[in-house]
């Protein structure tokens, strides 16, 4: 097919900026980018909503809603109007940024290849001259409160396009060099310039490591999972769980990631590769607090989402787990005794018989009919 062109019968558009797209979109989750997207429907339409209503139009809830437009003060997108009782009264979509665009034309994959590609044939020869600089950290920015999120967690920074003299000085650094070639070995492929562009945040702004950076590489192939876009998500998942060297990450990898996909994905959670801070903490509650293993809490997720298939949360887990440990369940034999138990209790309970105040107010008042009628006749 040939080039097409993008036409329209009639009128009522919503003019999205260039510099959202190329660099906001990507970064954002999808929810948050769909709220955005219908903020700036609003904008262009005058309307005034309430949160409330944004939030069934989005199919969300009004938590979400409240943590998008923060994620979006955040990343300056977007600002807040008050009035003198210091009440919300607005959002203001303000004007987007775009890094230097003359920046980003001054460093080429080319130019940080190797001459030859021999390193490419395999990955175990390793320079043994090369050295990690345990020492280096990248800058952490405090993530603003959230429902959701405590105020000390760390979150990644934003991708930022390096200065000149930081691009000429890239041009001769070996580190770098050889990670482009790992990364086109791992992934089986020359990297493009925006992926070159990812390498470089996670290696400079995240402050990965040689050896931690290889990790990830190797991570993420292991999983099938070669795309930059997942690669980074990756990395900034990492660099927010306070991850700085290989040995942490081998640890969270076999032990968390691990877990955390396995519920998430239990869950019916797709849109995300890790559980927000707070459902963290379940987790940890879960593992530590009440020792269970993998299997019992893949278990209890399992029975959450065929008892509430379309609320499965994190808090009714963590009931199940709860009645669970306080029956001093250790294993899936103990968890079968509690479901026999439940079982005789239930065929224990004559059929028709409750206690309930409805049932014998409806008694009472059948009692009074025939009552009634007797006196009349």
């Amino acid at each position: 097919m040939g080039e097409i062109s993008i036409t329209s019968e009639k009128e009522g558009f919503t003019n999205i900026s260039n510099v959202f797209i190329e660099y906001y979109m990507a970064d954002a989750n999808g929810d948050f980018v769909k709220l955005y997207l219908y903020l700036a429907m609003l904008c262009s339409t005058g309307r005034k909503i309430a949160i409330s209503d944004i939030a069934d139009t989005l199919n969300c809830t009004e938590k979400d809603v409240c943590r998008g437009i923060k994620y979006w003060i955040k990343e300056d997108a977007l600002s807040l109007r008050y009035n003198d009782e210091k009440e919300v009264i607005g959002i203001v979509l303000k004007t987007l940024k775009s890094p230097d665009p003359d920046l980003s034309s001054q460093l080429k994959v080319v130019d940080l290849k190797f001459e030859s590609n021999t390193r490419r044939s395999s990955l175990k020869e390793m320079n043994d001259d090369i050295r990690v600089d345990t020492s280096t950290t990248a800058h952490r920015e405090t993530q603003i409160e959230t429902a959701e999120v405590h105020e000390d967690a760390l979150r990644a920074p934003r991708k930022k396009q390096p200065t000149p003299d930081a691009l000429l000085g890239m041009q001769n650094d070996p580190e770098l060099k050889n990670l482009i070639s790992e990364a086109e070995a791992y992934c089986n492929r020359d990297l493009a310039q925006k992926e070159l562009n990812s390498l470089i945040y996670i290696k400079d702004q995240l402050g990965f490591s040689f050896d931690l950076c290889e990790y990830l590489l190797e991570y993420c192939a292991g999983i099938k999972k070669t795309s930059f876009s997942y690669i980074e998500k990756v990395a900034k998942n990492w660099y927010e769980e306070g991850i700085t060297n290989r040995t942490d990450a081998e640890e969270y990898t076999d032990r968390f990631l691990t877990l955390y996909t396995k519920i998430l994905k239990t869950l019916g959670i797709t849109n995300r590769i890790s559980p927000a801070p707070v459902e963290k903490q379940f987790i940890n509650t879960w593992t530590n607090e009440f020792d269970f293993s993998d299997t019992i809490i893949i278990e209890a997720c399992n029975r959450a989402i065929t008892q509430k298939p379309n609320d499965a949360t994190f808090p009714y887990v963590n009931g199940i787990l709860q009645s669970w440990h306080k029956a001093n369940v250790h294993s899936m034999a103990d968890i079968a005794a509690q479901d026999e138990k439940h079982a005789m209790r239930k065929m224990a309970t004559p059929v028709g018989v409750s206690s309930n105040q409805e049932s014998l107010d409806q008694l009472k008042t059948i009692e009074n009919l025939y009552l009634r009628k007797g006196s009349n006749q």
